[in-house]
């Protein structure tokens, strides 16, 4: 009994990848999607080198399309800190060769996370002690 030896996963990915690439040479539109998301992957590299480490930490980049670029901020305050950037940002960018004309922020916050409060001490309930006696009855008769 012979066993064919399976392709392993770096195999079929750089198989999907070729047919990926000869597909999208084929399907203008999807090379034009591949070519602004690399070129969109390109500015962000770019764009490392500016932003601090800790603010790089909460943009993603985005659509790059006719010369405007689109940064995805994970809360409000990275956006006002993102804006505060971007003059400095765009000319970089600009001088690093890239044909952009504006960038634009928008805020995407990540999945909130689900805070669960820590349970609280069951307390047994009160109840008087009239009801205590009366269910201390029933319980020796029901035995």
């Amino acid at each position: 009994m012979s066993r064919r030896r399976s392709p392993s996963s770096a195999a079929l990915l750089q198989q999907g990848a070729r047919s990926l690439s000869a597909w999208a040479q084929l399907t203008p539109p999807i090379a034009v999607l591949r070519d602004a998301a690399l070129q969109s992957q390109r500015m962000w590299d770019a764009a490392q080198q500016t932003l601090p480490a800790a603010l790089a930490g909460g943009v993603q980049p985005g659509r790059w399309h006719e010369g405007i670029w689109s940064l995805t901020a994970s809360s409000s305050a990275v956006a006002a800190k993102l804006s505060q950037f971007k003059p400095t940002l765009l000319r970089h960018l600009q001088e690093s060769g890239f044909a952009l004309r504006d960038i634009r922020i928008r805020v995407q916050p990540r999945g909130e996370r689900q805070v669960q409060a820590a349970p609280l001490p069951t307390q047994p309930p009160s109840c008087p002690d009239a009801v205590k006696a009366r269910l201390r009855q029933l319980q020796k008769h029901a035995v």
